[in-house]
């Protein structure tokens, strides 16, 4: 096997080679040429995800992927949820534990930071703006704030603010070329506020200026660097996109607002793969990875799309269960919120509360929010309607037995731009580049419990007996079969 290697992995959330390979008949090669680089100048395969529904989401596959093991042995079940109760360390604390630098940028679940030799940023749904080191809280402040206002749970920063972070960021890295963008995406949704939606694509453009100073830099010997991006274009707007596979068409007018929405989004991760492929030294291997991929969202129960429904007001609706026990109240992904109470029997009773809100519409009286338990957190889920034709009123038992009714917009509203078009599926993507890489190879279809050794290995760091997956074939001599067998797929290979 060649020289260790030093290794920068790019984790592009839900990305598939069938969304790039249909782009690609769409556009043509040069509309994604870094995408088509890999695949003729490295090795790649799917990336298929163990988990399968409930626990198909990005924050227990990409814990899976970092991690080595099932969900079953790291017991990651909520988003953001503290490593400090997952059991089972990451790839970065492998790499730090042998001695190895190591740059960590928006990786689910690093949260909190811990001092290594190099940098840490935590997600941007982490409870807290701390860093590693603490010069960087400025990035922070801001991924943080601006994931909250997008959700609603806070209002957007002033000029005042924004003038203040941005010059903060200059000191740590932002282009002046990603400022220009940010002002002429302003200027556009003052001309024509149907263009908001492109402002997601600032947020990955920004953070990956950031990044590539720190990692220019510090030239840590393990890094990563995550943007969410084009998952949430997928969930959005893939319908607006391609509504071929949807029961109900896209409207003329939805196409015409958000129809470049997914395209923009893989456009861009394209972008960012060309400037980390420009980046890296001979003696390192890019890695791009998605942990999982989607697929469009095709429901019988919500036939016309899901419609979401987000908490307007948390405090008023915390009111009606009583605040006392809730330490800690925390907006995550969009209609999510986590709540922290530390007392079993307090957690249990505001549990309680939550799984006997009914919601009242017509006819129909069904639950209203879904609620899971993680430790001692409360992940709290209002559930999406199927119809927004009818009035809608919530029931609530209150704590002193009483019944409760008030209407939707009381505590909720329904404003994102469109129903919810995509969902999640197995099936994503992993790739390999660099010098010491093998071109032009497809590998055999893997799983993320793959990815781990195969990092590691890279790196020269002992892979621990618990890991049961393969090392990849990577480079020349390079290769180990998993030590148990894969487990079975059961899910429909998602059709290109």
């Amino acid at each position: 096997m060649a020289d260790t290697q030093k290794v920068l992995l790019l984790e592009f959330n839900e990305i598939n080679w069938v969304v790039v390979d249909r782009l690609i008949a769409q556009r043509g090669s040069d509309f994604l040429p870094h995408f088509a680089k890999l695949r003729s100048q490295g090795t790649w395969c799917v990336q298929s995800a163990v988990e399968r529904s409930p626990l198909l989401d990005p924050w227990i596959t990409w814990v899976t992927l970092h991690t080595g093991v099932t969900p079953q042995v790291h017991g990651a079940s909520v988003l953001e949820q503290s490593s400090d109760t997952i059991q089972a360390k990451r790839t970065w604390q492998y790499a730090h534990e042998a001695g190895r630098s190591v740059g960590i940028f928006g990786s689910i679940s690093a949260y909190p930071p811990q001092p290594v030799k190099g940098f840490m940023v935590p997600g941007p749904f982490a409870p807290g703006n701390e860093t590693y080191p603490p010069s960087l809280e400025a990035v922070q402040v801001l991924n943080r704030g601006q994931t909250q206002a997008h959700g609603g749970a806070k209002r957007a920063p002033g000029l005042a603010e924004n003038i203040k972070t941005g010059l903060s960021l200059l000191k740590l890295g932002l282009r002046f070329g990603t400022i220009g963008k940010v002002a002429t995406q302003l200027l556009r949704e003052r001309r024509n506020p149907s263009q908001r939606w492109q402002r997601v694509c600032l947020q990955p453009m920004l953070n990956f200026d950031i990044f590539a100073a720190q990692y220019r830099r510090m030239r840590p010997e393990y890094a990563t660097l995550h943007s969410n991006h084009a998952a949430h274009f997928m969930h959005h707007y893939w319908r607006a996109w391609d509504d071929s596979a949807f029961p109900v068409k896209a409207s003329t007018e939805e196409k015409a607002k958000y129809g470049e929405a997914v395209p923009l989004g893989y456009r861009l991760c394209d972008q960012l793969l060309g400037e980390a492929m420009a980046m890296i030294d001979d003696d390192t291997v890019l890695v791009l990875a998605s942990s999982m991929g989607q697929q469009p969202f095709i429901s019988d129960k919500y036939a016309a799309g899901k419609i979401v429904v987000r908490i307007k007001d948390i405090d008023a609706l915390l009111a009606l269960a009583g605040r006392q026990g809730i330490t800690d109240v925390v907006p995550t992904m969009v209609p999510q919120w986590n709540l922290t109470i530390p007392d079993a029997t307090r957690r249990a009773d505001v549990q309680r509360f939550f799984e006997q809100v009914m919601r009242l519409q017509g006819e129909v009286s069904e639950r209203g929010f879904a609620v899971q338990e993680t430790h001692d957190i409360l992940t709290i889920t209002p559930i999406g309607l199927a119809r927004n034709d009818l009035p809608v009123q919530y029931e609530f038992t209150l704590p002193d037995g009483q019944r409760k009714r008030v209407p939707l917009a009381q505590l909720f509203v329904m404003d994102t731009p469109t129903v919810k078009q995509g969902m999640h599926h197995i099936d994503g993507m992993l790739a390999f580049y660099g010098k010491a890489v093998r071109q032009g190879v497809k590998l055999a279809d893997c799983t993320n419990l793959d990815v781990a050794p195969t990092l590691l290995t890279l790196m020269g760091v002992p892979v621990p007996e618990a890991m049961p997956g393969q090392v990849l074939a990577v480079l020349p001599g390079m290769g180990r079969p998993a030590r148990v067998p894969a487990p079975a797929q059961g899910e429909q290979r998602l059709a290109a």
